[in-house]
């Protein structure tokens, strides 16, 4: 009787340095090295599900269409400058809870609080200092997502833009950004996601 010889193939497959390093993440995840997530994978151990890249990504736009949608539901005056501020609540707590951004828009340190400029530009022309009375239909957004801008409107929907504008410049990061400016000078500085992090996950964790 003759005996097969063993034979073992090894393949080489090469990946990038951001598939790997989110690999070991994953592997780190389940208390797993590399070579055992990989192995338990091939085992059927564990699942693998394909997921689009851009499933959950989230714009600034969207965001904005969530609190109009809400404040329709909850009759409640949203103007283009309340709008941004409670964009920028809602970026700075979910900086400060996830440690990531919400949406990848930056805001400039304007005289009177944090601006998205073409967010600002596309319903100022439309309503100017008027409420925001755009049709929404409720915004298809991950249910996490769409809790969590809930609890946002919950907090602060209750202020007008000039309480806003009061509260969020007696912040941390929209002071750093604008530095030593007066207050009634023109400013076009980013405030930083980090600056955002750090002192929103203060206050968060400190509760």
């Amino acid at each position: 009787m003759t005996q097969a010889n063993s034979i073992t193939n090894e393949y080489q497959i090469t990946v990038s340095s951001p598939v790997w390093q989110r690999v070991e993440q994953i592997a780190g995840e389940f208390n797993l090295s590399v070579s055992e997530l990989l192995k338990q994978i091939g085992e059927g151990q564990l699942k693998v599900v394909a997921v689009p890249s851009n499933s959950e990504k989230i714009s600034d736009r969207d965001i904005a269409n969530a609190f109009i949608w809400l404040a329709a539901q909850t009759d409640v005056a949203i103007n283009v400058y309340k709008l941004q501020k409670l964009l920028y609540y809602a970026q700075a707590w979910y900086l400060g809870v996830y440690g990531k951004p919400l949406f990848d828009a930056d805001f400039q340190a304007w005289i009177h609080g944090p601006v998205i400029p073409d967010l600002l530009e596309k319903y100022q022309c439309q309503f100017s200092w008027e409420p925001i009375t755009e049709k929404i239909e409720q915004p298809k957004l991950p249910q996490k997502i769409g809790q969590f801008i809930e609890e946002v409107a919950e907090a602060y929907f209750e202020y007008d833009d000039e309480t806003l504008e009061r509260m969020i410049c007696s912040e941390m990061p929209w002071r750093e950004a604008r530095g030593d400016l007066p207050k009634d000078e023109s400013c076009h500085a980013i405030i930083s996601q980090e600056s955002m992090k750090k002192y929103y996950s203060g206050r968060f964790f400190s509760k």
